[in-house]
């Protein structure tokens, strides 16, 4: 629980200052939405982002991000990456943007 928790605090604090994102929290994660949509969540110990498909097979191919299933569904558009150390999030703000910018795209 407690990396989760690190990880979430981390996101909240990058990421609430962003324009438009709106933060909301649960007991032991949280989820991050603009224009309504979400773009970004905390999953156990990994952190949930929407992306394009393209973005999702180069991580995934890089080795630094995994599909997200979801009972024995595997999502298309989402991924599952974990960090090490939570703060190393902060290295990835340009990834959290282009999420945003991908749901924000499909919400016009």
């Amino acid at each position: 629980m407690k990396a989760q928790n690190d990880i979430g605090s981390v996101l909240v604090a990058m990421l609430a200052k962003i324009p438009g994102v709106v933060v909301k929290r649960k007991l032991t994660s949280a989820n991050f939405t603009v224009k309504g949509k979400v773009f970004a969540f905390i999953k156990g110990d990994g952190v949930v982002l929407k992306l394009s498909r393209e973005t999702i097979k180069r991580l995934v191919e890089a080795g630094t991000a995994s599909m997200l299933v979801m009972g024995k569904r595997t999502m298309k558009e989402w991924i599952v990456i974990r960090f090490r150390n939570p703060a190393d999030a902060k290295k990835q703000l340009r990834l959290f943007k282009e999420a945003m910018a991908f749901v924000s795209a499909k919400a016009a």
